[in-house]
């Protein structure tokens, strides 16, 4: 393997106490090259700043109104020396102590664009949570190295395939930053990640899915995060594939009382905590709602904003 300098960049506002838990694994990787740490953090009011610098990161302050997922994350890799370039959120646990050493593997193929990480849910999430870690396409513990090898065949993909093609996640991936100079995350508020894999897969590069790299990272499921994560997550994938995940109100309400169904399900055949099983049991209806309606607001939202983009196009004409 050969040995590279390593930039991890990472986005921070307020990450808490457990911000240093992160740095503490990145201190004991086993890698014999260069570990550089560059965080842009956008108002932090706790301690993450001060936490930041006192492990030797290189720390960039900007006002929380300029932040952008993609715009921000470039900011921090322009200033990032390395040739790998790891990006992660501030709530992201290395797996192991050979994350990095794993990821710059994926680069000894000159094609490689960017590698994403295998993501394993904390052990204090909730068995819902879990499942859906473990079934997901960043769940799986099979390598996958993808790039258009048929033009033809790659344009008639449908809109959920080319979701599955593209996918990357910046929760935790490595990228080749002299790809990175030609081809730069563009402005996005929301999935700067997917938007950067499908460009450079057309120009010809590749992307890995690398779960020799892993790290540990999940959420408290609330209804507001539910709601808000889909709506942001159906808006994207419609905007940039067109995809549907709920067609109408009444699909909505079907698919509710699908995932309700199925979840309590689930829930009764695996949860053996009395007082897990009955809170799940009362939140799974409410969390179904949240992520449906949020699908379906964020579908809805994507369609008037291209219809608005399109009357002004004619307009212009």
């Amino acid at each position: 393997m050969r040995t590279v300098k390593v930039s991890v960049v990472i986005p921070t506002k307020n990450a808490g106490p457990a911000f240093r838990e992160t740095l503490e694994a990145l201190k004991e990787q086993e890698y014999e090259g260069q570990i550089e740490l560059v965080f842009i953090d956008s108002g932090s009011t706790d301690e993450t700043v001060s936490i930041a610098r006192s492990y030797g990161a290189i720390v960039k302050s900007i006002p929380p109104e300029e932040f952008n997922h993609g715009l921000t994350r470039n900011i921090g890799i322009e200033m990032a020396t390395g040739e790998i370039v790891v990006l992660m959120s501030q709530d992201v646990l290395p797996g192991d102590r050979n994350l990095v050493k794993n990821f710059v593997t994926a680069f000894e193929d000159p094609k490689v664009a960017g590698a994403y990480a295998r993501q394993l849910p904390r052990d204090n999430a909730d068995i819902l949570t879990k499942r859906n870690l473990n079934q997901w396409l960043t769940g799986r513990d099979t390598e996958e190295v993808r790039w258009i090898q048929d033009w033809d065949a790659y344009k008639k993909l449908n809109p959920m395939q080319r979701h599955f093609f593209y996918n990357f996640d910046n929760v935790c991936s490595a990228i080749r930053k002299s790809v990175w100079q030609t081809i730069p995350f563009r402005a996005n508020d929301f999935g700067e990640d997917i938007d950067w894999s499908q460009q450079v897969l057309e120009a010809g590069w590749k992307i890995a899915y690398w779960p020799k790299s892993y790290v540990f990272h999940s959420h408290e499921r609330s209804f507001m995060y539910e709601y808000r994560r889909n709506l942001q997550t159906s808006r994207k994938l419609y905007e940039q594939y067109r995809l549907r995940l709920v067609e109408s109100l009444g699909h909505m309400v079907l698919l509710i009382l699908r995932i309700t169904m199925r979840d309590w399900t689930y829930v009764l055949q695996h949860e053996r905590r009395i007082k897990e099983l009955l809170k799940m049991l009362i939140l799974i209806p409410f969390l179904s709602f949240a992520t449906l309606y949020g699908q379906y607001v964020g579908l809805k939202a994507a369609e008037a904003n291209l219809s608005i983009e399109k009357h002004s196009q004619e307009m212009a004409s």
